[in-house]
């Protein structure tokens, strides 16, 4: 006698139908977190008025007060999302999304500078990857290679040194510590690659002296310095002529005083 077989149950549906579930919910509650924050915001411009401190100074009349809620809102979200990651299910979560609201100055900057954080921190670990294979192409003897990966260093250290603003301190000290760490890299390279890495180091002291990461000019000065003063080398009459362009371009003045003096010190020793 045959046994009879179930029909198989699809779960698809059941399945979609949480999916939908839960995605209703995380909107209701974004919803209510942002209104929560909006709020905040508007406790603000009360506060401000009782206080008579002005709530948002560029900003008058009637469009005050939606700008105001516009932050709270914004903040809201960052500080529930973002810093906190917060349980979205909870009662004191809103109540924490209005603090945010009122208090969205220094959640939004606690926000950018998260963000900013990560970013550093990324960049950094680009640098660092890059001068690695900076080191390995220098090592292999393979001139062409070579020149190419300085030359995909230099774009990578620029960009993770313009990085640095509006970050920790800890976060500054990677990028600051693995820009370095390229310049030797590059300096090594430039018995091999001279015109590449002599232009690769110009470009990044330039940038490290227009971003604020003196230590890190610095360093390019001193190897520029080091290449330049160096007879017969290779690099050596890119150098001199580099120290030169950083002394005419960088923006802080000294770095500009280091490569003058560098230049004048390889033209006395090198009559």
């Amino acid at each position: 006698m045959a046994t009879p077989q179930n029909p198989a149950i699809s779960l698809k549906p059941a399945v979609a139908s949480v999916d939908e579930s839960l995605s209703r919910a995380g909107i209701l509650h974004l919803v209510a977190i942002v209104a929560a924050g909006a709020i905040g915001g508007f406790l603000f411009w009360v506060i401000a008025k009782v206080t008579g401190t002005s709530p948002l100074p560029g900003i008058a009349g009637f469009w005050t007060i939606p700008a105001l809620m516009f932050l709270g809102a914004f903040a809201a979200a960052i500080g529930v999302y973002v810093l906190t990651a917060s349980d979205t299910s909870a009662i004191k979560t809103y109540v924490f999304a209005s603090l945010c609201g009122l208090c969205w100055q220094p959640v939004i900057a606690s926000g950018v500078r998260m963000v900013g954080n990560l970013n550093a921190t990324s960049q950094s670990e680009q640098v660092g990857s890059q001068t690695q294979l900076v080191q390995q192409a220098d090592a292999s003897g393979n001139v062409q290679q070579l020149t190419s990966a300085v030359q995909q260093t230099t774009p990578l250290v620029t960009q993770a040194l313009n990085a640095t603003v509006n970050i920790d301190t800890d976060t500054r000290n990677q990028v600051v510590n693995n820009s370095r760490q390229a310049i030797n890299q590059i300096q090594s390279a430039a018995a091999k690659a001279p015109e590449a890495s002599v232009e690769s180091l110009q470009s990044i002291t330039v940038a490290a002296a227009n971003s604020g990461s003196s230590a890190v000019a610095l360093q390019g000065v001193q190897s520029l310095h080091a290449l330049g003063g160096t007879p017969n080398h290779a690099a050596a009459p890119y150098a001199r002529r580099s120290l030169s362009y950083v002394a005419l371009h960088a923006k802080d003045p000294s770095i500009q005083l280091a490569a003058r003096n560098a230049a004048t010190q390889i033209s006395q020793s090198n009559p």
